[in-house]
């Protein structure tokens, strides 16, 4: 958050659990406009082929993260 607000291009990474979070510390630091990027949530324990498929969506959700800039 801090790379963000001195003005250099950053992106947040959460869970799905830890949407909610992410957006209020957002809100709090006053950090706007910082992309959010939300993979399902647990990671921990899910195996391998799991994880995969999550770094796919991932991937895809940062390329129109990146395309929006």
């Amino acid at each position: 958050m801090e790379l963000a607000k001195g003005g250099t291009p950053a992106g947040l990474i959460a869970t799905t659990a830890f949407q909610g979070l992410a957006v209020s510390q957002l809100s709090a630091r006053r950090v706007s406009g910082l992309a959010l990027l939300v993979i399902e949530h647990p990671l921990g324990s899910e195996p391998p082929e799991g994880v995969v498929r999550r770094a796919h969506q991932a991937v895809e959700q940062l390329v129109s993260l990146v395309g929006r800039s």
